[in-house]
């Protein structure tokens, strides 16, 4: 399955506006980096669900979704998002 730029940038959109709604201070960096983490490893997660996907027996489907994270990085580290 491929996860497209804009369904992830949609996902850590809504998870930073919930974020932002259940916290009434000021955000800490892990609460942030957590949220991101969540929201990223539930997509993946649904999009294995609704494809019927288990990764514990599609070791390749994981290397796919690891290198489309790498490469996700790469391009957010360049300033490319």
């Amino acid at each position: 399955m491929k996860i497209t730029k804009r369904h992830l940038r949609r996902i850590i959109k809504e998870e930073k506006t919930r974020l932002l709604k259940e916290n009434m201070g000021p955000f800490e960096g892990q609460d942030i980096i957590d949220g991101y983490y969540n929201a990223i490893n539930q997509m993946i997660h649904d999009d294995w669900a609704g494809a019927g996907v288990d990764p514990q027996e599609s070791p390749k489907e994981v290397s796919y979704v690891a290198q489309a994270l790498r490469n996700l990085l790469k391009d957010l580290e360049r300033g490319q998002f």
